[in-house]
Formats: C-alpha cells, structure tokens, sequence
C-alpha cells in the first residue's frame, strides 16, 4: 500500500546545521562544513584528471615495454645469427652493425625487462668491441 504525504510542514534537519548540546560522542557537523563542501566539489575534476593520467601512463608504460620486447628479441636474434657466422668462421660486421643500433633504444619501465635489455646490449657491445680490436689486429 502507498502512503500519501499530506503535511509540508519543515523538520528540524531542513532548518540547518545546529550544535550537539549533550554530552559524549555524539554526532556533530564541523564548524565551516559548507566551505569544506565547496572545496571538495572543486577538487573532483582535478581527481578525474588525475586518475586519467594514471590510466594513460600505464598504457604509455605498456606500449614502451612492448617496444623494448621486441628490441630484446631482435637483438637476441642478431646475437644467435652472429654466434652462427663465427661458427661457420666469418663474422658479418654489418649484424653486429645492426645489432648496436637496436641496443640504443629508449629503456622500458619495467625494471626486469630494463636489467635483461641492458644484458643484451652490453653483449652485443662487447661482440662488437671484440671485432674491432680483431679487425685492427689483423
């Protein structure tokens, strides 16, 4: 059954914020609530902004680590190709070449992938000082 509001007369809620008179822990409105109020409603798109940037660095992060993955791969793919040419007794100085510009790039955030990325790169860097000092040498 529905009920029918017949009287409009005020309540004491609708006449504003009064001061507990009793004792104890009752509930109490602070002092200057409508102020804190206002502030709060003026921080909510700042907290919407902020949220949103969190969101899209993460998905800034992700992309710099799916780039950094594939810079890892290609550049342990090179390594396996050159290990294959020194073993055949020739060594393609335009792998280790290639492989020196693919170490230059950008580190990603995660830091696993940043520490096995800078590996990889100190090797080919390594594989390709050992080349020069064998190209001068001979």
């Amino acid at each position: 059954m529905i009920q029918r509001v017949t009287e409009t007369r005020s309540t004491p809620a609708a006449l504003g914020p009064r001061r507990a008179t009793g004792r104890g822990g009752g509930f109490r409105l602070a002092e200057g609530g409508e102020a804190q109020a206002a502030a709060a409603e003026g921080a909510l798109p700042v907290l919407a902004a902020g949220l949103l940037a969190i969101q899209e660095g993460g998905e800034q992060d992700g992309e710099r680590d799916r780039r950094a993955a594939r810079r890892g791969t290609a550049m342990l793919e090179e390594l396996a190709g050159f290990q294959a040419d020194l073993l055949r007794g020739r060594a393609d100085p335009d792998r280790l070449r290639r492989l020196a510009g693919l170490s230059e790039g950008e580190m990603p955030p995660d830091p696993h992938l940043a520490e096995a990325l800078a590996a990889i790169s100190l090797r080919a860097k390594v594989e390709l000082a050992r080349l020069e000092v064998r190209g001068r040498g001979a």
